[in-house]
This record gives C-alpha cells, structure tokens and sequence, in this order.
C-alpha cells in the first residue's frame, strides 16, 4: 500500500560518518558505506506503510531489504525491487534528537556495519541492538543550493571637488620641514669693518722688520802697574 512520500535524504552511520549507499541497478546487491558526496546512490526517500516504513533508493529505484529473508546476525542487507516483502519493512526508532536506529521487525534486529568497520565499501548487514553507535543513523535531507550570484559595488567616482579637498587635507596633516631663512644682505659699513682688521694684518705684515744694532763691546783697559 503506497503511503506519503517523504524528500530525499541521506543516511549517515554516526560511527564512521559515511553514507549508505546501493551498488547497482540489478536485484540482490549489496548496500555498502562510503563517503557522503550526495549522489543518486546515497540518496533515499521513506514512504509510509502503517507503523512501518519502506526506504527507496534514487539510483535503482529498488527498497532497502535484507538478503534471502534472513533474521540471524551478520546478515547483509541488499537492494531489491518491491514486493510488499515483510523484509523490506523497516521502523525508524528516535535514540537523540539527531540519530535514529533503522529496526528490521521481521528479525527485532538493526540496521549495522559489518565489522564496525569505518572503511568504503565495508556492507550493511543487521545485528542485534546493543545501542553502538554503529547502529545509529543521521537522515541528512537532500536540499539544493540555491546559487547566489555576489554583486560587487563600483565605488562612486570622486569629484574634482573632493580630490582638491583631500589634497589639502593631507598638505594640512603632513609635517612642516624647517625652511631655511635666506642670508642677510651685509652693508657696506659691515664690510668695511670685516676688511679693516684684514688690511691691518697685511699692514704688520708687510713693515720691514727694525734692526737691531749691536753695539760693540768695550774694549778692557789694561792697567798697568804703577811702580811705587
């Protein structure tokens, strides 16, 4: 019986933080983890079924199920066309307000990782529950971006006005270097007065230098001696 159909979703395992997904078009294959990238394999939407739910995959079209009917530990889970099979009934159990455990009734088992394996590839299967985070699951849904397209402002054109004031604004802000005050004339009378001393060097200079004469000495006087 065809109940509401939900929008799509991802399912992330919470312990290894991949996405289930199915492997293929064909009945029976395998449903496996792997990276989230939001492809049409990773892609699920549940549809209501009285107390139970059936989870359909994108890609293939098929529902989630459990391979050969099986209710023991460790059997796998896999893809299947549907059939209103008691196996491809699922119940969804709210753990926080983030995870869910998938519950396969026909077995009271969960939806699992085999080997609590945090590698691609590694396939679904169902055990039973013993609350591991490996049984847990985050339902991502699938919303598209919508593409924003960023509008970049042209800054307003400056004015002839504004340029002049801002340059005058920064003639203002800009430190003043010290000017250097032009030399002062001298006068005439000032020159003269720096000349003089000059020429009265020049004058000392220039005077013939005064002999000394030297006076010769006197000549001794010999005394003879008086004959008494």
């Amino acid at each position: 019986m065809a109940g509401k159909k939900a929008a799509e979703f991802m399912m992330i395992n919470r312990r290894s933080g991949k996405a289930l997904q199915a492997t293929g078009l064909d009945n029976g294959l395998v449903v496996e983890q792997a990276e989230p990238v939001k492809s049409d394999a990773q892609l699920w939407s549940l549809v209501e079924t009285g107390d139970t739910v059936k989870l359909f995959n994108k890609a293939c079209g098929k529902v989630l199920d459990v391979m050969k009917n099986g209710t023991e530990n460790g059997t796998w889970a896999q893809t299947w066309e549907d059939v209103d099979g008691e196996s491809q009934q699922w119940k969804l159990v709210q753990v926080t307000a983030t995870y869910k455990k998938i519950v396969h009734p026909m077995s009271g088992k969960v939806l699992d990782i085999v080997d609590m394996s945090d590698e691609d590839g590694a396939p679904a299967q169902i055990w039973e529950d013993v609350n591991g985070q490996g049984q847990q699951w985050k339902f991502v849904t699938n919303v598209p971006k919508t593409s924003t397209k960023t509008v970049r402002k042209t800054a307003p054109k400056k004015t002839a006005a504004q340029t002049e004031e801002k340059a005058s604004a920064a003639e203002k802000a800009a430190p003043k270097g010290r000017t250097r005050k032009p030399a002062a004339k001298k006068t005439a009378a000032e020159t003269a007065l720096k000349e003089e001393p000059a020429k009265s060097l020049r004058k000392q200079e220039e005077s013939p230098k005064t002999l000394t004469k030297t006076e010769p000495a006197p000549k001794a006087i010999r005394k003879t001696k008086e004959t008494k």
